[in-house]
């Protein structure tokens, strides 16, 4: 029996992901911002698997990437409010690149810790 369930964790980014991109695309009301932020089912995640392995820099890495997502998402969500519901494409990019690293954390992790 894996310590950790990380293979659900990797399905629960995707389905955060869906969230977001439901939010960039105005189908979702921006209340839905609630869904990624620190009390979503992945940041609870994050916050167990962080308690359990505070000395792992991947761990580390994991957590301030996830930070790093909520922080782009409360961007966006201002900006959309701020400026017509128009977001800019360089905000969009840093948040996908922000997916493929926790991604990435992810299936390495995976391999460490199980």
């Amino acid at each position: 029996m894996f310590k950790y369930d990380l293979p659900t964790a990797v399905p629960t980014l995707h389905n955060l992901k869906k969230t977001i991109d439901h939010f960039l695309s105005d189908t979702i009301t921006l209340n839905s911002i609630d869904k990624i932020g620190a009390d979503s089912e992945f940041a609870l995640e994050v916050a167990t698997i962080l308690k359990g392995h505070r000395d792992n820099l991947k761990v580390h890495d994991l957590d301030y990437q996830y930070k790093k997502l909520i922080q782009i998402t409360n961007d966006i969500h201002n900006l959309n409010l701020a400026v017509n519901n128009e977001i800019p494409e360089w905000l969009e990019y840093e948040l996908g690149i922000v997916f493929h690293k926790i991604r990435n954390i992810l299936l390495v992790l995976e391999i460490e810790l199980n």
